[in-house]
């Protein structure tokens, strides 16, 4: 639904439900995403609710999508603007993620969250497999491409590490920092592509 629209549910709404909801899956898991539980947190009602999502998992899934686009679009404007050499593109894409986590690092938990709940988990494969298509599409255009399979094959096996580098690098009892998700994410994928 857009703003305005006569329901009377619009783009404020919808956007504060997204970030109570995101909120309190960082917090306490997706289970914790309840009709009361974002109402309470907006001040918003539950036919409120109601005129925008059908259950908790249609906000958890708008919530998810959102974030995946953001990141897709950081990561394929990253890509298309660093040198033409692929470790430069792929150390470009994941400079980007780790961007987009830093400055909401409550991305990092709905991301692996969504394992849990079988809605979520489908989302969060076929991201999974949307991510390493973009990184092979955007590789195979450079000079002596990699096999895209083997390219996307390298991005499946890498992006779940990735993602524990990331659950480290926000956990304060950790010594990973930014630097160090970048650049070993970065080696690890160079290194899965060289594998022969």
């Amino acid at each position: 639904m857009e703003a305005g629209s006569a329901d009377g549910f619009g783009a404020d709404h919808r956007a504060a439900f997204r970030d109570a909801a995101l909120q309190l899956w960082a917090e306490a898991g997706w289970a914790a995403v309840t009709v009361p539980a974002v109402c309470a947190a907006t001040g918003l009602t539950e036919a409120d609710f109601a005129a925008g999502y059908d259950s908790p998992e249609d906000l958890l899934g708008e919530v998810f999508d959102e974030g995946t686009e953001e990141r897709t679009a950081l990561v394929l404007r990253a890509m298309e603007a660093a040198p033409r050499n692929r470790i430069a593109q792929i150390r470009a894409g994941l400079d980007a993620l780790a961007g987009f986590f830093e400055r909401d690092p409550r991305q990092v938990v709905a991301l692996a969250e969504a394992i849990g709940c079988p809605p979520l988990r489908r989302r969060r494969r076929a991201t999974t497999q949307g991510f390493a298509a973009l990184i092979g599409a955007e590789t195979s255009t450079l000079p002596n491409p990699p096999d895209p399979r083997e390219v996307r094959a390298a991005a499946q096996f890498c992006i779940p590490g990735f993602h524990e580098l990331l659950f480290a690098w926000f956990d304060p009892d950790s010594p990973v920092d930014r630097d160090l998700v970048v650049d070993h994410a970065a080696r690890l994928f160079e290194a899965c592509l060289s594998v022969r």
